[in-house]
């Protein structure tokens, strides 16, 4: 009493309303209903209206004008509308809730749970969640049918390239909030209830169209390093701690390693002791200065590129700041494998590392000194790894 019922609530009665006890009882229909809102709501409250508005958007918005319409209100616009065909029809309100609405809510909480927890199967879900990027649950609600044979590849194929899209237009210097909104309900329609083949051309051409757009040049491919090959310290944070957590992936991955540390550590824990910081390879200083002809605007623009940047931990960072490049070198011990493949004693004996470099044909060398060459040998090294991360 007095307490304003929940979107969700308000469907169930309007839903559940139009069948007969028996019949209710018979089908187990209310527990249908609680048992499935109780599975999405135990990783957040009221989860479930979430559910909804992803669900509707996925199925009938195909723009960020249309998807308004599934906000708080869309319990409403769902009888107004009746796309469902879900008003005064208790055959489809029974066919919807044991089809539909059970397999689209076990399936979001399939996502829910890969976002929250690591698992390698699935690991760009988890990826898109670092990030932000909870746009993967939307299409990847619009790509899935009921009982759809493609589920789990459509789950890896669309979180894959969710984080390819963004990660690209980042890296790219081509990020646009707006634009990127756009786009993914542009995707979203393309791909709705479709096949896995569509997916990656779907996104191809977003990307392109992104590009172009951004750069104001028709793009005709998806990865450039004329676009790369400036980019640095004007990414968000964030990002760019994700961006070298992926490296170090890489590496790992491909050196049979394991990650030296979590990813919520290298992406998002920023507590003094545990978490992650971005560090210049070149300290601000005289001698690192004189190596770019004391230029000072040359010698900001090329230290703050991504070749001439690296994660350290906490402290690590702070006691490295202002040294000479020889003194770094030694506080790259022992801290993260591409940090560590600057130092010679990465490379004795390390089989694994071998078979890496030659495998993808990967530029990684000890480099005892550090100046405008090394610094664009480092970044053209990043480039030659980002194309195979993002394929």
């Amino acid at each position: 009493r007095g307490v304003r019922l929940k979107p969700y609530e308000i469907l169930k009665g309007k839903l559940l309303g139009q069948i007969s006890k028996e019949e209710l009882d018979r089908l187990n229909l209310n527990e249908l209903w609680e048992e499935q809102v109780a599975k999405i709501n135990s990783f957040k409250e009221d989860e479930i209206d979430q559910f909804f508005t992803y669900f509707l958007r996925a199925k009938f918005a195909d723009t960020i004008g249309e998807s308004r319409k599934y906000d708080k209100d869309y319990h409403r616009v769902l009888f107004s509308e009746n796309k469902l065909k879900l008003d005064h029809n208790s055959n489809n309100v029974k066919r919807f809730l044991q089809n539909d609405f059970k397999y689209y809510t076990n399936l979001y909480s399939k996502i829910l749970e890969y976002n929250k927890t690591f698992n390698d199967d699935f690991a760009h879900i988890y990826f898109n969640n670092l990030t932000d990027m909870n746009m993967q649950f939307l299409l990847i609600l619009s790509s899935c049918t009921p009982n759809d044979e493609q589920e789990i590849e459509k789950l890896k194929v669309i979180s894959y390239e969710v984080d390819r899209l963004f990660c690209l237009l980042q890296i790219q210097r081509s990020w646009d909030s707006n634009a990127f909104a756009e786009a993914i309900y542009k995707i979203s329609a393309t791909i709705r209830n479709g096949d896995v083949t569509q997916i990656r051309l779907a996104f191809d051409k977003a990307l392109l169209e992104l590009l172009s757009k951004a750069r104001g040049v028709e793009a005709t491919s998806t990865l450039s390093y004329s676009l790369f090959k400036e980019t640095g310290i004007e990414l968000a944070t964030r990002f760019k701690r994700y961006f070298f957590a992926r490296i170090e992936k890489f590496i790992a991955d491909n050196t049979n390693m394991q990650m030296k540390h979590s990813f919520y550590d290298l992406v998002q824990n920023t507590g003094v002791v545990n978490g992650f910081h971005i560090e210049h390879i070149l300290a601000d200083n005289e001698e690192n200065l004189e190596l770019f002809d004391n230029n000072e605007e040359k010698f900001t623009s090329e230290r703050n590129r991504l070749g001439g940047l690296l994660l350290l931990k906490g402290k690590d960072n702070i006691s490295s700041n202002n040294e000479v490049y020889a003194n770094k070198l030694k506080s790259y011990a022992n801290t993260l494998y591409w940090n560590e493949t600057l130092r010679e004693d990465s490379y004795k004996s390390k089989l694994d590392f071998s078979n890496m470099i030659t495998k993808f044909n990967l530029n990684f060398r000890p480099i005892n000194k550090f100046g405008q060459s090394e610094l664009e040998e480092r970044h053209k090294l990043l480039f030659d790894m980002v194309k195979h991360i993002w394929e």
